[in-house]
C-alpha cells in the first residue's frame, strides 16, 4: 500500500448508543487523544485480531485436532523446567 493511500480518509456515520458514545469521548480525553483517533485505533487493533484469527482458523481447516495437540505437547516437553518461574508465568 502506497503513503498516497494511506493519507486518503472518508467520512463515515456509525450509529452508536448515546452510553457508548460517552465513554468513547471519556477515553479519548483519558488518553489524551482525538475520539476520532481513538476510534480508528480501536477499530484497526479489532480488525487485525479478527484478521489474524480468520488466518488461524483457515489454516487449521481439515486439521485433526488430536495430531495438533500431541505437536503442541511435543513442544512443550522441550521447554526446560525451570523452579525459579514466578507462579504468575508457570502453566
Amino acid at each position: 500500500m502506497s503513503e498516497a493511500s494511506l493519507l486518503k480518509t472518508q467520512v463515515v456515520t456509525l450509529r452508536v448508543p448515546n452510553e457508548l458514545k460517552s465513554r468513547l469521548e471519556q477515553q479519548a480525553k483519558s488518553q489524551g487523544v482525538s475520539l476520532n483517533n481513538l476510534a480508528n485505533y480501536l477499530l484497526t487493533t479489532q480488525l487485525s485480531q479478527l484478521e489474524t484469527l480468520s488466518g488461524i482458523e483457515q489454516r487449521l481447516r481439515g486439521r485433526n485436532l488430536n495430531d495438533l495437540k500431541q505437536k503442541i505437547a511435543f513442544l512443550l516437553n522441550k521447554v526446560p523446567h525451570n523452579p525459579d518461574l514466578p507462579e504468575w508465568d508457570r502453566l
